[in-house]
């Protein structure tokens, strides 16, 4: 999961990026409103934490300026106002919960989890396709008796790839998701897929990944390979 961060609040914003990181979630975090607004328009995210008084743009233009856009992603909004009528508005906005101030983290965490399952991503904490599964929480592929740890990045574009199995997930998707106001080459993309091709090689997995010249990469079992042989 990843998630868009936007809250004047220097302090909590940090506090919430650290806490979401140390749960292996990735969270990037922007302190003004129409920063934090481009960033959720350039940039693939599974939720949004959205405050609502903010800088150069206040929350609920930004809840409203991304459905006409027609992003759909999940936006949970937090906010010292606790009136009904303030919940109100934000939702019929098109934000998708609220949570007011102050709040426990652990709280957060769950809604988080809830609106990414709703978002129709899978709730569970592993992906298992062919012999090997890829443990969501120690971010590592695990054949059998075998463990391999993967870093922040091999992860995500393991979970990517898993996810679409049999699908193309095309590069342009790959750099938008992973990389996106990364300082890292757009090009290391290639690099990663090779990590990961080592990794599964070392554990003798029977995933495979494809690559399709000037489009992405496909992730496929050999067992299927040989039955479209046959």
């Amino acid at each position: 999961m990843k998630v868009l961060i936007v809250e004047d609040k220097v302090q909590l914003a940090d506090a919430i990026k650290e806490y979401l990181n140390m749960r292996k979630i990735e969270a990037d975090v922007f302190y003004d409103g129409a920063v934090g607004y481009k960033a959720a328009l350039n940039c693939a995210y599974d939720v949004i934490v959205l405050d609502l008084m903010l800088p150069s743009k206040d929350g609920l233009s930004i809840i409203k300026d991304l459905r006409s856009e027609q992003l759909s992603t999940p936006i949970i909004v937090l906010t010292a106002k606790s009136s009904t009528q303030d919940k109100v508005e934000c939702l019929l906005a098109g934000a998708d919960d609220y949570l007011t101030k102050p709040f426990v983290l652990d709280e957060l965490l769950a809604r988080l989890f809830a609106l990414n399952r709703r978002n129709g991503l899978p709730a569970t904490n592993e992906i298992v396709i062919g012999n090997t599964k890829l443990d969501k929480l120690t971010h590592s592929l695990v054949k059998d008796d075998n463990v391999i740890t993967l870093s922040n990045k091999e992860f995500q574009i393991m979970e990517l790839l898993m996810k679409e199995k049999n699908n193309v997930v095309e590069k342009a998707f790959i750099i938008e998701k992973v990389w996106c106001f990364d300082n890292d080459n757009y090009n290391s993309s290639e690099v990663y897929i090779s990590f990961l091709r080592r990794k599964l090689s070392a554990l003798n997995s029977n995933i495979q990944i494809k690559s399709l010249r000037n489009i992405g990469y496909i992730l496929t079992t050999n067992d299927e390979n040989e039955e479209k042989k046959l």
